[in-house]
């Protein structure tokens, strides 16, 4: 089996092209689309603790915290203790962070509706199905 025939190949391929992607607007505004997608993930209204981001998104505490040092840097972020629990910590966006939000956002929305035009409704249909059986394969295999 050649590696083009793989879906690990291909799955890897297509994110790293889109990875490229959003890079190249997001290096543009702060850095990075790590760095973006934290952003898309912190709530707009009550911010997000920080406890709940990395499993959110997947990301390793260090990584995660080392993100969230650059993003309070560059004026993206706040952090601001939890008013139940003062060990705790809430991320929020700053002025910086909702208009960077807002770029993010658009982005992730504009490549979103190009797919959509580009394909057909059964073959985004296809597509998330196969996407959920391949996580239902993953999470099984765990």
């Amino acid at each position: 089996m050649e590696p083009e025939d793989t879906i690990d190949y291909n799955l890897r391929k297509t994110w790293f092209n889109i990875s490229k992607m959003y890079n190249r607007t997001a290096s543009d505004y702060m850095g990075s689309m790590s760095l973006a997608m934290i952003v898309l993930n912190i709530d707009m209204f009550e911010g997000t603790p920080s406890t709940q981001l990395g499993p959110n998104m997947g990301m390793e505490s260090t990584s995660l915290s080392r993100s969230l040092n650059k993003l309070e840097d560059i004026g993206v972020i706040e952090r601001k203790t939890d008013p139940n629990d003062k060990r705790k910590s809430i991320i929020h966006l700053t002025k910086s962070g909702l208009k960077s939000r807002e770029i993010a956002k658009e982005v992730v929305l504009e490549f979103n509706n190009k797919v959509f035009l580009s394909c057909e409704k059964s073959e985004i249909n296809i597509f998330f199905n196969v996407l959920k059986k391949i996580n239902r394969i993953i999470d099984d295999y765990n």
